[in-house]
């Protein structure tokens, strides 16, 4: 789980940080970072597994445009990045050796520099990188806006056991130049050139022989951001085509068919697919049940939704907001799924007499670490979302909402003024204790801002 993200000089964003726990929507106008935040979470979801100049790639913008713009109006040349992670208890990877993690609490951070190489051509570079335990002591799972972890769940995947970094970047490393230092579980570690590093450390485990790096690549891996085209969803997909959920959705009918497989029994044929459907007609009225077609001859897959009236609906004609929320609910029930979903305005296709059903049921979905009924062999699961909606903010409870928007700094120096973007807490009215500051925006006035822009609309 990602718990909490700090961002400086990327985008619109300078000296950021906010926690993030089971379930957060972000609300608030266009243009002033909802999106920002995203893409700041794919990119660092990219570095984990691929170099840098694939990992901007599919992000809004030229690489120099990703940077901050300064207060002369020209993008900076450097940007940091931190996250706080809470690991599942183990790791597998691609050859199926499994290992414990003994410490699941860490924080990974990385710094990327805009530079000129000798030929004149301009290079993203990563300059420093850790990957540092967070002690117990330190230790504040979600911020103080959340729920405490209950005893069960603190027991079972909150262990702390390192005192040492796993990650370190070192000015002086290999023959006196800047070095990133791997120390491996138990053993001695090793060290790498960070003169012109144009690929994370991070990116380069690929098993399990540095098992707290491994899953911390893993976690970030994992984290899968929907950008739902439900023109392509409306296809029938390829049996040989991906078994996990892309970001397009083009897929969602073969995912179907494979969940399908892998959970049903002799009870239950369908398997999850009759749980998706249940799911699914709590939201979208007249929706009965949920089939994937087997298209024989031409060794495809195709989504059929059954209606009260009697007959089926091909995916082919149902609406763009049932095909989202249809995909929506499949990457939730998937036993494969695991860690961070990003979704932007869930509000998109639904009515809004069903939107506070629909985030009900996500808040259901997601893991609840304060909860005593812990699933210990469920992997963990969150949800990220954006929206300018009315009814999804009254759906939402403490510590599940945020406002952005965007506010004017002035340079001490220059007395040049920038605008960067500001995450609030969302809480209901409150009478402040003496001397405490209103670091927060209430409901009512998110609520009245949010009715302003449907009215204008």
């Amino acid at each position: 789980m990602l718990t909490r993200i700090e961002i400086d000089g990327f985008k619109t964003f300078e000296d950021f940080g906010i926690d993030i726990g089971p379930l957060l929507v972000v609300l608030g106008p266009n243009a002033t970072g909802k999106s920002n935040l995203f893409d700041a979470i794919r990119f660092l979801s990219n570095l984990a597994s691929k170099d840098l100049r694939s990992a901007v790639k599919g992000l809004r913008g030229e690489p120099h445009e990703l940077f901050r713009i300064q207060p002369d109006g020209q993008p900076g040349t450097k940007m940091s990045f931190a996250v706080e992670l809470l690991l599942e208890s183990k790791a597998t990877d691609p050859w199926g050796t499994q290992v414990q993690i003994t410490h699941n609490r860490v924080r990974y951070e990385v710094d990327i520099e805009r530079r000129m190489d000798e030929k004149g051509t301009e290079r993203l570079v990563v300059v420093k990188e850790e990957a540092i335990p967070i002690n117990a002591k330190d230790d504040r799972l979600f911020g103080s806006s959340f729920h405490a972890p209950s005893k069960q769940f603190r027991d079972t995947f909150m262990r702390y056991s390192r005192k040492t970094p796993w990650l370190t970047t070192e000015l002086e490393g290999v023959n006196g130049k800047p070095s990133f230092k791997i120390f491996q579980d138990g053993r001695a570690g090793r060290f790498l050139l960070a003169e012109a590093a144009e690929a994370t450390v991070l990116s380069s485990i690929t098993t399990t022989e540095y098992r707290h790096l491994y899953a911390i690549r893993e976690e970030m891996n994992s984290w899968k951001f929907l950008q739902l085209d439900p023109a392509v969803m409306r296809l029938p997909s390829s049996k040989l085509d991906d078994e996990t959920l892309k970001s397009d959705g083009s897929n969602l009918a073969t995912v179907l068919a494979r969940i399908q497989m892998e959970t049903a029994s002799s009870t239950q044929p369908q398997g999850v697919l009759k749980d998706i459907a249940a799911d699914l007609s709590s939201l979208i009225s007249g929706i009965i049940s949920l089939q994937v077609r087997d298209d024989r001859v031409n060794k495809r897959y195709e989504v059929n939704l059954s209606v009260r009236e009697g007959y089926a609906l091909s995916s082919r004609i149902v609406s763009d907001g049932t095909l989202r929320i249809l995909a929506l609910l499949t990457l939730l029930h998937d036993p494969r799924q695991r860690g961070l979903i990003c979704f932007e305005e869930p509000e998109n296709g639904i009515h809004p007499y069903r939107l506070k059903t629909l985030i009900n049921r996500l808040r259901e979905l997601v893991t609840k670490p304060w909860n005593t009924d812990i699933s210990f062999e469920e992997p963990f699961s969150q949800i990220l979302m954006n929206s300018h909606s009315p009814v999804v903010l009254s759906s939402l409870e403490e510590g599940e909402k945020m406002f952005s928007d965007m506010v004017s700094t002035v340079s001490p120096t220059e007395q040049e003024v920038a605008r960067k973007t500001r995450l609030r807490p969302v809480r209901d009215q409150g009478e402040l204790l003496p001397g405490e500051k209103q670091n927060y925006v209430s409901a009512f006035e998110v609520k009245n801002y949010l009715d302003s822009v449907d009215r204008a609309g």
